[in-house]
């Protein structure tokens, strides 16, 4: 006998993927890591998890050019990378309460800002309303000794 494998076919190795990838959306997986993982709430279905599930090696469906594409595509689909996941560890928490407290007091600061921007415009826009109400009060009473000396103009006339 030699001492190399021989490597299973393309359909074997698809259909390992395709049954990996069905019981890691069930929640079911053979792999005890993964059994233990789904058991405490913490499987995430990515290229590892699928290739440890499958017993296949995880270049195989990992990379861009790789072999087996419509597994790659499921797995990809099944990702979803905007999700967070919850923290492992005391340090973990530590640093996500840092990067919360960080961006909380970014935006504290900005709407402080806006706040005090708002402001002042306020303080200058009733300071010329105040300067446009005297200016029309000292129209208004200019008008009114305008008229009050025509009058008399026109009395003594």
């Amino acid at each position: 006998m030699s001492g190399t494998r021989k490597r299973p076919p393309k359909a074997v190795i698809e259909k390992d993927f395709d049954d990996a990838i069905d019981r890691l959306e069930k929640k079911k997986p053979k792999d005890p890591l993964l059994k233990r993982l789904a058991a405490e709430g913490r499987l995430q279905i990515n290229f590892s998890t699928v290739a440890k599930e499958a017993k296949h090696s995880r270049t195989l469906i990992a990379h861009a050019k790789c072999q087996y594409q419509s597994q790659r595509v499921r797995v990809l689909q099944l990702m979803r990378p905007g999700e967070v996941a919850a923290p492992r560890t005391a340090s973990e928490v530590i640093s996500r309460l840092r990067e919360d407290v960080a961006d909380l007091k970014s935006k504290l600061h900005a709407a402080l800002s806006g706040q005090a921007a708002h402001f002042l415009a306020r303080q200058r826009a009733e300071r010329e309303a105040e300067r446009w109400r005297k200016e029309a009060q000292r129209r208004e009473n200019l008008l009114k000794e305008r008229d009050k000396l025509h009058m008399v103009n026109q009395d003594s006339e």
